[in-house]
């Protein structure tokens, strides 16, 4: 059970630091349709994390998102890296970095042993599939 709530938790902060990340660049895109990826992207990791704070919520747990303090560093490193080169090819790259660390902190925790409910894992392969489909969408505006 602990081994399940750590892994949501996980799967929360990912999709939290994902939309966090979506929201600091969204209006700084040029392209519509990158920005369209990004506003579906947003809307998928939301799913996500409703379903993760359900979860939890089985658990009589609740999520434990990123602090303010990695929020607020998190929306100052986008901003100061957007100052030199705002350009989609750089915000792409910035994002594919986040979705690549997404899927490298959530493989290695899952690969430190199961998880009991099926549930969760479910939601784990989910979130790493929309990571993955992420990464392919936005290969194109590199």
């Amino acid at each position: 059970m602990n081994r399940d709530i750590e892994v949501l938790n996980n799967i929360y902060k990912i999709v939290d630091m994902g939309i966090i990340g979506i929201d600091n660049v969204l209006t700084k895109i040029q392209s519509k349709a990158l920005e369209k990826i990004f506003i579906d992207e947003r809307r998928e990791y939301n799913l996500i994390r409703i379903d993760a704070i359900k979860l939890l919520g089985d658990y009589e747990q609740k999520a434990k998102g990123i602090s303010k303090m990695a929020e607020v560093s998190s929306t100052i490193m986008t901003d100061m890296e957007l100052l030199k080169n705002d350009s989609d090819n750089k915000i792409t790259k910035m994002m594919l970095n986040g979705s690549n660390n997404g899927i490298i902190e959530l493989t290695s925790l899952l690969n430190k042993g199961p998880v009991k409910n099926p549930k969760v894992e479910e939601l784990s392969q989910k979130l790493l599939e929309t990571l993955e489909h992420n990464i392919q969408d936005l290969k194109k505006y590199l």
